[in-house]
């Protein structure tokens, strides 16, 4: 059985219970495959039928993401790669006009 005790922060209101990603995954498969209720299985683990669909409902989003657009995660590191490759070599250009005018002091 789950561990579903929950403290209060300072306001008295119960804190949000960390769910790692690989068990939202974990319990979203499980759902999937319909081998018992959806309701019976969040009993089990401690979360509202609504929380479930939520995370059914990401990790679906996810997955659709990532079969129609399979190389936009690399696309996107690309693009900050090079935003960073600008501002590193903005800031080195600063860098040696500032020591240019501490060197002439």
């Amino acid at each position: 059985m789950p561990d579903t005790t929950c403290s209060s922060d300072k306001t008295g209101h119960a804190a949000k219970r960390a769910w790692p990603i690989e068990r939202k995954i974990n319990l979203v498969l499980e759902g999937l495959r319909g081998h018992r209720p959806v309701t019976q299985l969040c009993r089990e683990a401690g979360i509202s039928p609504t929380r479930y669909y939520q995370w059914r409902q990401q990790v679906l989003d996810a997955a659709r993401v990532g079969l129609v657009h399979p190389e936009a995660e690399r696309h996107a590191l690309e693009q900050r790669v090079q935003q960073l490759e600008a501002e590193n070599a903005h800031l080195q250009a600063r860098v040696r006009i500032f020591q240019d005018l501490c060197v002439a002091d």
